[in-house]
């Protein structure tokens, strides 16, 4: 069974030699901040694509699925598209990409979502209406849903835990009710909520809800930072394994008390782990067979 992980981050050499400088040229305020916070160190790591594939190559993963990132600006939400474009056409067998957008730029995200999609890109995302500006339920939201349902492609939303964010984090707060609401209201659109969707998984146990919740999918980005490796288990107890997508948020340094390297390995050992406690079938599921169906590679 191949091993695909679903949630992971890209830049090239321009962007990592200097994010400040960088981020600062291109009025990405939030990008800066959460790559490079003043006055602490950065959890945020750095890969070129050569050693993406190594690092790909020595964990034995497969397939990659770069996500953008919920940039301020329509124009950074293009320019990183075509960086993706570009390496998904270089190794269109490892690396696969969804295509960034700012709903908040009204008609011409659609436009740009829609030629990103004809070149190649696989889905939408990752957004976060919280950096990116606007509500998940106004019109211009609903109009990427809408065209991402149409496109038959997934949305992937970060969504932080509430409960987890800590003093100086960059994640913003993030209401849950909104996400529920977003469910209801966009029953045709496929959702992946990152990072196990800050803890909406538990409201799928409530009989008037869990109905709703047939095209929602979890990825499991950031896992370390966040929970205790039983939240394998507890998730796949209450949605089933189908549902849950590996993804490690590489190149992020998701053991740093262990670790000052990235790699894939330490994230497959967690989801493997026995406090993770998935039986072989259900690993097959999370670590590759449910991505490969929902994004038909």
């Amino acid at each position: 069974m191949p091993i695909i992980d679903a949630h992971i981050h890209a830049y090239p050499p321009e962007v990592f030699a200097d994010p400040v400088k960088w981020g600062a040229a291109h009025r990405e305020p939030w990008f800066t901040y959460c790559v490079a916070p003043p006055h602490q160190p950065t959890l945020q790591g750095w890969a070129t694509t050569e050693q993406l594939l190594r690092d790909m190559d020595s964990a034995g993963v497969d397939q990659v699925v770069m996500l953008g990132w919920y940039w301020e600006n329509q124009a950074t939400c293009d320019l990183q598209n075509s960086w993706f474009i570009d390496w998904h056409r270089a190794h269109p067998d490892r690396i696969q990409a969804f295509a960034a957008v700012n709903p908040a730029a009204g008609a011409s995200a659609l436009l740009a979502l829609d030629r990103a999609l004809d070149a190649g890109l696989i889905g939408v995302g990752e957004l976060c209406p919280q950096a990116q500006g606007g509500h998940l339920n106004d019109e211009n939201w609903g109009r990427v849903f809408a065209l991402a349902a149409a496109r038959g492609v997934p949305v992937n939303l970060h969504v932080t835990d509430p409960l987890a964010i800590t003093p100086g984090s960059c994640a913003k707060p993030t209401p849950l009710e909104p996400y529920l609401e977003m469910i209801k209201a966009h029953q045709a659109t496929t959702f992946i909520l990152a990072h196990w969707g800050g803890g909406i998984p538990f409201y799928e146990l409530n009989p008037r809800l869990g109905r709703l919740f047939k095209n929602v999918y979890y990825d499991t980005a950031a896992s370390p930072l966040l929970y205790d490796h039983s939240v394998y288990r507890r998730v796949a107890d209450m949605i089933g394994a189908e549902r849950i997508l590996w993804g490690t948020d590489y190149p992020l340094f998701t053991h740093p008390k262990i670790a000052e390297d990235v790699t894939f390995q330490r994230d497959l050992d967690d989801a493997r782990s026995a406090r993770a406690a998935l039986t072989p079938a259900e690993l097959d599921l999370v670590l590759g067979a449910n991505a490969a169906r929902l994004l038909k590679l």
